[in-house]
């Protein structure tokens, strides 16, 4: 690895790099379950209380240069309300589908529309990294306590009377 490769690895919370070169004909079956450690830093990184419980279960299957991530991550994150600003549990899971490819010299990425594999580094696939990011895309951006309702009424009594009543007082004078 370069060094700005290892400083990057280093800067993520959740690391768990797979070597492509030990990658059998019949395919790699990962299982992982995230540390305190690793679950403390996803928090700090994702701006929530806690990620309670993180696993993930994955298949590498290589074809050529290229290989297919198929599985899961699951787990539970504690996310505040934005309604009750309560702190509640929730389970997510997101299910996984990605493919890497040795990167190309000649592939421009402002020449190309569509998205192509994501590149294998330095002959390593980091799952931990791949498990942070879905487990980042299972975040509710507004999350709702269940149970909770959002409940906004006016009294009538607080708003200014209309301009159109007070005309329609002065019509019905004269």
């Amino acid at each position: 690895m370069s060094s700005s490769q290892d400083h990057d690895q280093k800067a993520l919370p959740l690391t768990h790099p797979i070597d492509v070169a030990t990658i059998k004909p019949d395919g790699l079956v990962v299982n992982f379950e995230a540390t305190e450690a690793e679950r403390a830093g996803l928090a700090k990184l994702f701006d929530i209380p806690a990620v309670v419980k993180l696993n993930a279960s994955f298949k590498l299957i290589r074809k050529g240069s290229r290989v297919k991530v198929r599985g899961d991550v699951s787990g539970i994150v504690t996310r505040l309300c934005v309604l009750s600003v309560e702190s509640f549990d929730m389970d997510f899971h997101e299910a996984v589908s990605v493919d890497y490819d040795e990167p190309r010299e000649d592939a421009s990425s402002e020449d190309s529309e569509e998205e192509g594999p994501d590149p294998i580094i330095d002959g390593q696939i980091d799952l931990g990294a791949l498990a942070a990011e879905f487990t980042a895309l299972s975040l509710d951006p507004y999350p709702k306590k269940p149970g909770v309702v959002f409940d906004y009424h006016e009294d009538d009594d607080d708003k200014p009377p209309s301009p159109f009543a007070k005309l329609a007082a002065i019509k019905s004078k004269s």
